[in-house]
């Protein structure tokens, strides 16, 4: 099936829910005059913002279904079907995912240091974002599949989602984890110093020896 066909199956989804308030307001005012919602196809997404190579990168993730797959604003997102809560969305080099707030506590608790906070990001005017917006090179496409989950509840039956450690974050970069790596790193250039310095030490003595007789 080519993907002309498969977006005329699509039903759009209504995004002008109050949770997607502040996320409709910035992506509408990043681009004002873009399609407010459409399926993804790559040339709806605005390539003045998005580089190539980011572009493609919720569209290609098959645990999600094709109809939470969509461009909101010219840029890509993702949209819950059912609720149409928007949980994830690319601007720039920046992929955003709106986690649930137990599970954003998770993280935070974890000490996993490559985690930001949208609203910390104030090169790329995300202050008013909800609190709950954040990214982080660890999170994989299971954390994300959770992410949709979740939105799709209806609120009076929410339940509780919690981290996989192991399975929802590509090598968790905690503060212990990262002073372990750096002691691993340290090691081979420290062994190489001592090699070095030993090395330097028999040449003295060598010539030395030499010099004696």
């Amino acid at each position: 099936m080519d993907e002309s066909n498969s977006s005329q199956e699509i039903t759009i989804p209504n995004i002008h829910v109050p949770e997607n308030e502040r996320v409709l307001a910035y992506l509408k005012e990043m681009h004002p005059f873009h399609e407010i919602i459409v399926p993804f196809s790559p040339n709806k997404v605005s390539q003045d913002i998005t580089p190539s190579d980011f572009i493609g990168r919720f569209a290609s993730m098959p645990s999600l279904p094709g109809d939470s797959k969509y461009v909101v604003y010219g840029c890509e997102a993702l949209v819950h079907p059912e609720t149409g809560i928007i949980f994830g969305f690319i601007t720039g080099a920046s992929v955003i995912y709106r986690l649930p707030d137990h599970l954003l506590n998770e993280l935070k608790e974890g000490n996993i240091v490559n985690v930001r906070l949208a609203k910390d990001n104030v090169i790329e005017n995300m202050g008013n974002l909800e609190d709950n917006w954040a990214s982080s090179p660890s999170i994989t496409e299971q954390l994300v599949r959770k992410c949709f989950d979740y939105y799709g509840q209806a609120s009076s039956e929410e339940e509780v989602v919690h981290l996989n450690f192991d399975l929802d974050l590509t090598t968790p970069r905690t503060r212990e984890f990262e002073n372990q790596e750096r002691s691993r790193r340290l090691l081979p250039l420290g062994i190489i110093i001592v090699v070095c310095a030993l090395g330097v030490l028999l040449l003295y003595a060598a010539n030395y020896v030499m010099k004696l007789f």
